[in-house]
């Protein structure tokens, strides 16, 4: 399996793999979406909550990436996601990162904090359950540098859901 991770734009980032531009068509009330556009109006919207906690926002998804989904959707479980980490940290740099596979694509919100499951937990469920609508899931995870990552996994291939 071909996997690309985008991390910044100061990262060296290869082409993506062919079948990551050309995926089946979308299932209906779906739509092409600009990841990186959207991720810019959703951390444009938590710049004031950010700036009251120190906290820096990063977008690093490449201008060019697009996945077919249900953009109210998708925008509620990104912006659900980048909430709580924002909400839950003081001073620190926040990073929006993608991995892009063959089969999936998954969007990443790095170092949200030891707290993380406290600020999202009052929403899980209902995040979640928008998250398995869109044929993907969440997940909340440890990396060897210590820090608290959460990834919102969902398919290219459209198959599930």
């Amino acid at each position: 399996m071909k996997t690309q991770f985008f991390a910044s734009s100061t990262t060296l980032q290869r082409p993506l793999p062919q079948n990551a531009q050309t995926v089946t068509p979308p299932p209906a009330g779906s739509v092409r979406v600009s990841l990186h556009r959207m991720i810019d109006q959703l951390l444009a919207g938590l710049q004031p909550l950010a700036l009251r906690h120190g906290n820096i926002l990063f977008n690093g998804i490449p201008e060019h990436l697009a996945i077919n989904a249900d953009e109210n959707m998708l925008a509620y479980v990104l912006g659900s996601m980048i909430h709580s980490a924002v909400a839950g940290r003081k001073n620190e740099f926040i990073q929006i990162a993608v991995l892009v596979a063959e089969d999936r694509t998954i969007i990443c919100v790095k170092d949200v904090g030891t707290y993380y499951y406290h600020a999202i937990s009052t929403e899980y469920r209902k995040i979640q359950y928008a998250a398995e609508k869109l044929g993907g899931s969440i997940s909340v995870d440890n990396d060897d540098s210590l820090c608290t990552n959460v990834s919102f996994s969902i398919s290219n291939r459209l198959l599930a859901a």
